[in-house]
């Protein structure tokens, strides 16, 4: 099944909050991940073919103190500079989605989110049809992922590992078509990173 990017929201057999997010593309599949400090991007290969679209490179990831964002498009940035404001991350999340819309492109891709602020977990997203931000309850073990296309309602699936980098693979190598790039992050009293794709 191929279900596009997706972002991922759980807690760890040891009891860690994580995220994951995986860039899944039949059109622009030449991409990467860059990590950096309190961020990481989706950026094209150096090889890539030029492109104008305006929706295939972005921040994927932002911290802000003890919040935590992954989400497929430029909406992540505002979500933080709300959280840096004063704004709870569910207002951050519904805030922005709202005036970013979906994606305007020949798809009408949603925009999906999913972040950590403190012990509570959200997942968002906006389609044509709706705009949804929810506080998702988990359990040790437990993970939801949304996506941009077929599961676009929190979807319970089972990601291995205890560490940035065995939740990178297993976000990498979920059973869905078209892995281009992914990535991990564990979120702890330090924010730990890991990136699987091209030039990781």
């Amino acid at each position: 099944m191929y279900i596009g990017r997706f972002v991922v929201l759980g807690i760890t057999q040891r009891g860690q909050r994580f995220l994951g997010y995986r860039v899944s593309s039949r059109s622009f599949p030449d991409r990467r991940i860059v990590a950096r400090e309190d961020r990481a991007a989706v950026l094209p290969t150096e090889d890539a073919a030029p492109s104008d679209n305006p929706y295939i490179a972005y921040n994927c990831l932002r911290t802000s103190g003890d919040t935590v964002v992954v989400a497929n498009g430029s909406h992540v940035d505002p979500i933080i500079d709300k959280v840096r404001a004063g704004f709870p991350l569910r207002d951050a999340m519904a805030l922005s989605l709202l005036a970013l819309d979906y994606e305007h492109d020949d798809y009408s891709t949603p925009r999906i989110v999913a972040g950590w602020e403190r012990e509570a977990g959200y997942l968002g997203i906006v389609t044509p049809e709706k705009l949804v931000v929810r506080a998702i309850p988990l359990e040790p073990g437990e993970a939801r992922l949304i996506a941009t296309y077929e599961l676009t309602e929190a979807t319970e699936l089972v990601f291995e590992g205890v560490t940035a980098e065995a939740l990178a693979e297993a976000v990498y190598h979920a059973p869905y078509e078209h892995p281009v790039a992914a990535l991990a992050t564990v979120v702890e009293d330090t924010v730990s990173m890991a990136v699987i794709g091209p030039e990781a």
